[in-house]
Formats: structure tokens, sequence, C-alpha cells
């Protein structure tokens, strides 16, 4: 069985070097686990990138291939938002952190949670 304490304390390791937030959905938007300053900041950050994703993922063309990555420059920082599994994994960082870490930090995430949370996706 899977502990969100412990997924919790994964993500809490790619939370530093700028990256403020780091948060697990499930498909509909509801928080699974995560790692950022208060709660009331990652339901914020995991409602705003849950329907960004939504919103992306049904305008992708059919045929071309299914939305996989998705990266935003806002105006006080950057998002990175991915699939891993079925869950939705976000990534909030501050305005100065490249996007290259903030790519690497999400893949890297991505390869260490895949294999657990596709165990449990289909429950």
């Amino acid at each position: 069985m899977l502990k969100p304490k412990l997924i919790s304390q994964v993500l809490q390791q790619a939370t530093t070097g700028g990256v403020m937030a780091t948060i697990l959905l499930n498909p509909e938007g509801s928080l699974l686990a995560f790692a950022a300053q208060s709660d009331r900041d990652a339901r914020i950050y995991g409602a705003i990138a849950s329907n960004i994703w939504t919103i992306y993922s049904k305008h992708c063309k059919p045929g071309v291939g299914a939305l996989s990555f998705l990266m935003l420059e806002c105006e006080e920082g950057k998002v990175a938002i991915t699939v891993v599994s079925t869950m939705i994994l976000c990534l909030v960082a501050k305005d100065d952190v490249e996007l290259g870490i903030l790519k690497a930090k999400s893949e890297a995430l991505t390869r260490h949670l895949e294999e657990p949370l596709s165990r449990v996706a289909g429950y």
C-alpha cells in the first residue's frame, strides 16, 4: 500500500533550489500528496494546475499524441505539469529557476513514482 507521508517526503526532495511547491493530484484535481509552504498554497496551485492540464489535454489533436508535459512561464514564476501513471504532477518554481532544472526535477520524480503509482492506479 502506498503511504501519502512517504510520497510527500519524496516530493519534498524536489522542493529545493527555488522550487516552491511539488504537488501530486488525481485526475479530478484532488490533492494526494504535496510539499509546499502551506496547505492553502498547495490547494490553490493544485486547482489551477488541474484545470490547465484538463483544458490543454482536451484540445490536443487526435492522432498526434497525448499531452505528456506542459511548462508555463507566468508573471511570478514557472510551472511544470506532467502525468505520472494516471496522476498529475505539478512543480511550481520562482521566476529565476531555469526551465531545464524544472524539467529535470519533474522527470526524476516521474521515474521514481511511475512504478508504485501504476500499481495503485486501478483502485
